[in-house]
């Protein structure tokens, strides 16, 4: 059983962690493993790199949700940490795409139709293009903006 790329890179992280002492990463990156060695109990089988990829924007979206109450309680000693845990967790996702890239992808998808198709079928195309590397509520923007304009 061999370790994913993304889990392989946090261990190594953890490790870096542990000899430079920086408390914050290493309580990140060990969160994060906890997390995936929760999920994968559940699963009663080794996460999917997608799947990985899935719980570390979970963990960004939480703690910007956090982030947001920390703010309104003036919380800053708070505030930067939890800055610096998105950071730490960033580092481990794939660079987003840009619109351009993402409109290229779209247009790219629409050509692969005869017709004109219908918007969930053309989302769940872009989506697996995307893998994970745009949000859906963005893909779901520029799709509709293109379908509509032409």
């Amino acid at each position: 059983m061999s370790d994913s790329g993304i889990k392989a890179r946090l261990q190594e992280a953890m490790k870096a962690a542990l000899k430079a002492r920086d408390t914050v990463r290493l309580d990140t990156v060990r969160l994060l493993l906890a997390e995936i060695r929760n999920a994968e109990i559940e699963k009663r089988a080794p996460l999917e790199e997608a799947e990985i990829l899935g719980l570390l924007r979970r963990g960004i979206k939480r703690r910007e949700e956090s982030l947001a109450y920390f703010r309104q309680g003036n919380r800053e000693d708070l505030v930067k940490r939890t800055e610096q845990e998105i950071a730490v967790i960033s580092e481990f996702l794939p660079p987003p795409v840009t619109e351009d890239e993402l409109v290229a992808i779209v247009q790219e998808v629409l050509a692969a139709f005869p017709e004109k198709p219908a918007f969930s079928q053309v989302m769940k195309e872009v989506m697996r293009r995307v893998e994970g590397r745009a949000e859906g509520r963005v893909v779901s923007e520029v799709v509709r903006k293109i379908l509509e304009a032409g």
